[in-house]
Formats: structure tokens, sequence, C-alpha cells
């Protein structure tokens, strides 16, 4: 008798089913072919794409020379492609078909010489995200990934620090303004080894271990997981767009262990009917991860409901990566909590001196990342300055509990201020989502046409079917919320601007808002009065 081949694992997307080692190959002889046009150590080079199998190798294949890569949403417009091209000083651009227009653009307006390599747009992956179909002929004016792969026949050799070089400099989301490049300092192979000895533990990886990317790879966490995923050999199954039906589907035909979600993506599945959910099989799901995005608790209740021990969440930042960690059962014993620190990392509520705050006291969430983390900086603009030695804040407000717990109440950008009292969006946003019937929601603040400052927006997307009305919803906050923190303004949409990670766009939802009510903004709907809301 002889034993059973193990089997080889594969990244699959759509209909498309690669080997690994097949795909490893690839990024070998695309690791060669950079080398060859001279990308070297610290070379910046943009991914432009959707998910799909090219982008993991040519991932693997820009850090294979040290190079660094670096993801760009798919959403940007050409000038916001033109900052990273600039800021990063850019050499090279692999980009999908699809954008190519785009990086033309980009690469116009800043005047660079970035060479452009085109990546083909398979039917397959057109098909299965429903984008045009024509868009799988290639525009024709670049070069062509698959011809640089084809004109090497070998890999490129190993590089002494090629992957801590590779992982150099990462961009925040830019949500709250432009993004920035944070460049980490060179990692030895031990803190190689602890930040993927640590993430794979956490993030339930292991070679042969089914993976879902659910997210987009131009965002960091499913980036560096799927890539994670990838070196370690676990099956990689990419979606090539999010649909929580195609998510309900997939976890149950390949028996998925291992997925990161955003709490959007929870809602989503939340919107497909229970009758329809109840025919697929969850079960082999261990590791259910989400953050990037504020979870309100009724969703999360619903979400444990749905996942049970498998629904874990993690905060972090790009500058200090993972700093907190939950699992369910900690969360249902600490309902609101985005858990303790792990790792040696720290946090500290504090005022903007970093003067620590007494337990349930908001303040600035003051972080530092674990034993194993690399020091930054801003690319082009130096150390952070902080008044707390080895601690670093990103804008984010909260609390803690007695017990060290971790709670947010929201970022500094978008706290309202009325009559010179906070108002925390993520408080309203919570009592929302708990209503019948929403999906989503999105408080800001607005300009106040008194002497008040600002006053409460709110932006709903009820689920489909759900008969929600601005009428209901004041009703129903009446109750529970305090008169001054009732939205003035209720607006009931189809759609929220979230970048693929979860995070919303406020600044989009108040420059709107601004710019449809200008001086309306006082008009029959304001319910909060002439009165400071301290009174």
């Amino acid at each position: 008798m002889t034993a059973a081949s193990p089997e080889i694992a594969t990244i699959i997307c759509g209909d498309r089913v690669r080997t690994q080692p097949d795909a490893l190959a690839r990024a070998g002889r695309l690791g060669a072919a950079l080398v060859a046009a001279g990308i070297g150590r610290g070379d910046k080079c943009v991914v432009m794409a959707r998910n799909d199998i090219e982008f993991l190798e040519v991932s693997v294949g820009i850090a294979a020379t040290g190079g660094n890569p670096l993801p760009i949403n798919t959403r940007w417009t050409a000038g916001e492609v033109a900052h990273v091209l600039t800021d990063a000083k850019v050499r090279l651009i692999f980009a999908h078909t699809e954008f190519v227009p785009v990086a033309e653009a980009a690469r116009e307006l800043t005047g660079t010489a970035a060479r452009i390599v085109e990546i083909a747009m398979p039917a397959e992956l057109l098909a299965a995200g429903g984008w045009d179909a024509g868009l799988a002929r290639p525009t024709g004016r670049h070069e062509l990934l698959e011809d640089w792969i084809a004109g090497q026949p070998e890999p490129v050799g190993h590089i002494e620090g090629a992957i801590s070089d590779s992982m150099g400099v990462i961009y925040t989301s830019g949500t709250t303004g432009k993004p920035k490049g944070v460049a980490r300092e060179s990692m030895t192979p031990h803190q190689l080894l602890s930040i993927a000895g640590a993430t794979a533990k956490r993030m339930g990886l292991a070679p042969g271990v089914p993976m879902l990317v659910a997210g987009p790879l131009y965002h960091t966490s499913p980036n560096a997981i799927a890539v994670l995923g990838l070196r370690m050999g676990a099956k990689i199954v990419l979606m090539p767009r999010w649909d929580a039906r195609d998510f309900l589907r997939l976890v149950d035909h390949h028996r998925i262990r291992q997925v990161k979600i955003v709490p959007t993506m929870v809602s989503r599945i939340l919107s497909v009917p229970p009758e329809e959910r109840a025919h697929h099989d969850l079960s082999s799901l261990t590791h259910v991860i989400h953050s990037a995005a504020p979870c309100p608790p009724a969703l999360k209740r619903a979400a444990i409901e749905l996942f049970g021990d498998a629904l874990w969440e993690f905060y972090g930042c790009s500058e200090a990566g993972t700093i907190t960690w939950i699992d369910a059962a900690q969360w249902l014993a600490h309902p609101g909590s985005v858990g303790r620190a792990v790792d040696g990392s720290a946090v500290l509520i504090g005022d903007e001196r970093g003067n620590p705050l007494p337990a349930k006291e908001i303040g600035r969430v003051w972080v530092r990342g674990a034993d194993y983390w690399p020091r930054f900086e801003y690319l082009n603009q130096g150390a952070p300055q902080s008044p707390v030695a080895d601690m670093l804040w990103v804008g984010d407000l909260g609390y803690l509990d007695e017990d060290g717990y971790l709670y947010l109440t929201g970022r500094d950008a978008e706290v309202v201020i009325r009559g010179g009292v906070n108002i925390y969006p993520a408080e309203i946003e919570s009592a929302i989502t708990a209503l019948d019937g929403v999906e989503d929601v999105a408080v800001f603040g607005v300009p106040d046409p008194g002497d008040l400052g600002e006053q409460v927006a709110a932006h709903i997307l009820p689920r489909p079917g759900a008969a929600l009305t601005e009428d209901l919803v004041r009703a129903a906050l009446s109750g529970q919320l305090a008169r001054y923190k009732l939205p003035a303004y209720i607006e009931i949409v189809d759609s929220l601007p979230r970048d693929d990670s979860g995070k919303v766009y406020k600044r989009l939802l108040r420059d709107g808002w601004v710019s449809a009510n200008g001086a309306r903004a006082g008009d029959q709907r304001q319910v909060q009065g002439g009165h400071p809301a301290g009174r």
C-alpha cells in the first residue's frame, strides 16, 4: 500500500485555479525580470489591480528583489494615485487593464517616468466580478506582465534581506486626509519571524488550511494575510469582489476555516434572508476575524450568533501593527470592547499631553506596538512627535475599563462639537444600528446655522425591503439618546461611501451635505433647538 500524496496547495479565483508551486515559480521569474529592469532593494512599485492570482504573484515577485510593493486603492482618482507616485518616488506601476488609464493620467500629472506594466484581465475574472468583458483586451500601449514572466527562464536568486526591505513602506488608508507613507526600519530575522508567527497563530493560518480572502488585496490586512498564507502553503480562495451570497457559497463549498472581514460585510450577510443563509454550512469556520472599522454592539451580537466562538476582533494601525485582541466570550463579558493589549503592546488613555485618565474617561488612545514591532517614521516627514515616550496617537478616541479592555468612541476628526459639548458619532451609530431594518449608518457633523458650532446628521442604509422613514428613526431614538445627540438631519440612502476595508469617508458626506444644503441648514427639520447642548 502506498501512502496518499499530499494535496498540492492552490490559489482559486472565480473559475481559475493555479497551484502554488506554479504561482511561486512565476513570481520568481518576475523577480528576475524586475532585477533585469533595474529594480532592487528599496525601490517602490505600485500594484493597482483587482483581487486575482496575479496580484499575489506580482507582490511576491517584487518582494523577492527587495523592492517594495505598494498596493493602491482601485477607487482612487488619478490625483490621489499621483500623490503616492510622487511621495514614494515610484519606479514601476503594475496595473490591470481596467486601471491603466488612471495610472497613465497619474503619471502625466506628476511628470514622472514610472514604467507601466499591464496585467491582462482574464475573461473568467471579468465574468466573476460582473465587469465589462471588453477589458479582456489589453490596451496595447504597455508591456504585458505575461511577457515579462515568459522572458525569464530562471527565477531570481536569493537576495539577503529582501523580505525585510519589501516591507519597508506601507500607506495609511487616507479616509480622513491624504494617505501617509509609513516607513519602517529594516527588520531583523527575529522580528520577521515573530511577526509572521504571531500573525499565523492569531489569524488561524497553517499549511493546507482553506482560507478565504474576502477583502481587497490593496488593503493592508487582507494583503498581508494572503501573502503570509501563500508563503505557508494555505489553500487560498480569492473573492474577485465582495458579495454576501458568494461568501456563504464559498465558505460552504471549500470548507473555509479562516477569513478576514469587516463589520459592513457582516451586516450584508445578515441582510441575506435567514432561510437562504440556512442552506449554507458555515461550521467549518474556526477564525472569522474582523477589524478596520467600528462594529456596533447590536451588529456584534448578531455576528456572534452567526459565527459563534470562531469570531475574533483586533484593533491596530499601520504605524504600530496589531495592538489588541478579543474573542467572542471576552466580548460578551465586555460588550463594546476591542480587547486588551497583546504581545507586549500597550494602550494608554490620556489627554493631549499624554497625562493618564481614569478608567471609563474618554481620551486619546495612545498606543505602542508589540515587542517585536519595528520603529518607523512618516515618509518625507520624519518621526512623529509624541509627549508620551515610545507611544503614538493616530487620531482614535476611547477609554479603558477597570480590567484594561479598550473601548473606541471614534476618531478625533469626527467628533461633533455642539454648544461646547463633544458628541461621539459611534454612540449614535450604535443606537441606529440596533433598530430593525438598518443595514448600515454613518453619523457626522455639519455646520450649525446659529452659534452652536455643529449639529448631527445621519445617513442610513436600510436592509432590502425595510420600511424605514425619518419619522420612525426619530421616534425610536428619542427615548434612547439625549436631545442634543438626536440627528438634526436624517437621510435614507441607497449607499454609503465606504472603502472596501470598511472605513466610511465621512469628509465626503460632510462636504456633500454642505454643498447640497448651504444656507438651508436651519430649516424645519432641525430638532435640537437653539440652546447650547449642555443645558
